[in-house]
């Protein structure tokens, strides 16, 4: 296998502690339309011209250095299969987890992302075990004043706080404005996602077919929440009372909130 070969190479450079492979493959839940997402965990930085030298074997184009999320690169494998390869310094990963798990501290959305990474991803090389051990470190119950913050956090970020989603979205819809309102709708589901998560007591799993994933695999859901969700999406952009679709959602939200809390 093509990534497997680009592991045993990888693995020959000093900076390489770990690897895995995350994402839908690590579940085994890809479909054709599946990418490759690589996690490779470093102490310092590999330099640019020496992963060339080794991705330019396997890939038909490359862009390396991006810094769209993280720091990455992202190829085109022989076969058409896009590869992205996620570089993280294994000390600032492993911070950052601890900030949330231990440290309870709530993010702007996708607050538990890379708890999730680290769960979930499939160890593909381990050079002293430190990965494995952080997976085994962080395997704990949902600590409760982490869902209490997360919850609290975006929640103030949507509805409570000063110039919150709700009022920024408002805004945007009255002026007719549609690339504010595309953004803020994206931060508003951000936010709404993590608390739902956050409710379930599930790790966050990035941005990718949550619906079908809360659906599945979330207990707690307001009502019609796939519904609402729909109607938002097909009807912000072309109607200026489509923030009716939001305040149902939040009354919604807020219902479940009162039952769960």
């Amino acid at each position: 296998m093509v990534v497997q070969e680009i592991f045993n190479e990888f693995a020959r450079f000093a900076q390489v502690e770990s690897m895995a492979i995350g994402g839908s493959r690590a579940l085994k839940k890809n479909d054709e339309y599946s990418d490759y997402d690589v996690y490779v965990y470093c102490k310092e930085e590999i330099p640019v011209e020496d992963r060339k030298v080794v991705l330019e074997k396997y890939c038909s184009r490359m862009e390396l250095g991006n810094c769209y999320r993280e720091y990455e690169d992202n190829c085109i494998m022989e076969d058409g299969v896009v590869l992205n390869i996620i570089y993280r310094n294994t000390d600032a990963f492993l911070a950052s987890i601890e900030e949330v798990v231990e440290g309870h501290q709530a993010k702007n959305g996708c607050t538990t992302c890379t708890w999730h990474s680290l769960l979930t991803g499939r160890i593909a090389y381990d050079k002293g075990g430190r990965l494995a051990q952080a997976k085994q470190k962080y395997m704990v119950r949902y600590p409760q004043p982490l869902k209490q913050n997360i919850i609290s956090y975006n929640m103030q970020l949507i509805k409570y706080g000063t110039d919150t989603y709700l009022e920024q979205i408002t805004r945007a819809m009255k002026r007719g404005d549609l690339i504010s309102i595309n953004r803020e709708i994206h931060k508003f589901l951000a936010s709404y996602f993590d608390v739902i998560f956050a409710v379930n007591e599930k790790l966050h799993p990035g941005e990718k077919r949550l619906l079908d994933i809360c659906g599945k695999e979330c207990r707690v859901l307001p009502d019609n929440f796939e519904r609402n969700i729909k109607a938002l999406l097909l009807n912000m952009c072309k109607d200026p009372t489509a923030i009716s679709y939001v305040n149902t959602m939040l009354l919604e939200l807020e219902k479940v909130l009162g039952q769960e809390l």
